[in-house]
């Protein structure tokens, strides 16, 4: 298996063979592929039994009804790369906070006075699986990358 810097360099060759060679179908089927191997990570990262284990129960609910977790696409030719991203779709949550473990409301009933809460917090909701999942990830990146090659050299 190769390592993760000779798996960079290896999709960032394979993809500008396929741009060189015009093979649109294949190089969008690698990137497909990139976006798949993240897709559990985004699932889980989303379960509210996931987050039930980093916030406090009824916070959990409310952040899996409204967290949007998304693969994208990142990089160019020679810096490839998926990227996985966190955010709310209706609140405008502090995703970065509270994978710290920090968590900032309002006191009930009014929205100006705000408090920092650590009790209940547990940090990682989003970095654990991210880093839990890297291996697996990697190695499907690496068969996408072996997969196109060799459909690329049999065509």
């Amino acid at each position: 298996m190769a390592g993760l810097a000779d798996g960079a360099e290896q999709f960032a060759a394979l993809s500008r063979q396929l741009k060189d060679a015009g093979e649109t179908g294949l190089r969008r089927n690698l990137y497909k592929a990139l976006r798949e191997a993240a897709k559990p990570i985004t699932q889980q990262v989303a379960d509210p039994a996931h987050l039930r284990r980093y916030f406090p129960a009824r916070y959990a609910d409310t952040v899996a009804a409204d967290l949007k977790v998304t693969t994208v696409q990142s990089g160019s030719i020679r810096t490839p790369g998926v990227r996985i991203a966190a955010k709310g779709r209706v609140k405008k949550r502090k995703v970065a906070d509270l994978n710290e473990g920090f968590l900032h409301h309002p006191v009930f009933g009014d929205r100006e006075d705000w408090k920092l809460q650590i009790r209940g917090m547990r940090e990682g909701f989003f970095t654990d699986p991210c880093e839990q999942s890297g291996p697996d990830v990697r190695e499907k990146i690496l068969d996408a990358i072996d997969d196109t090659a060799a459909t690329f050299r049999g065509r």
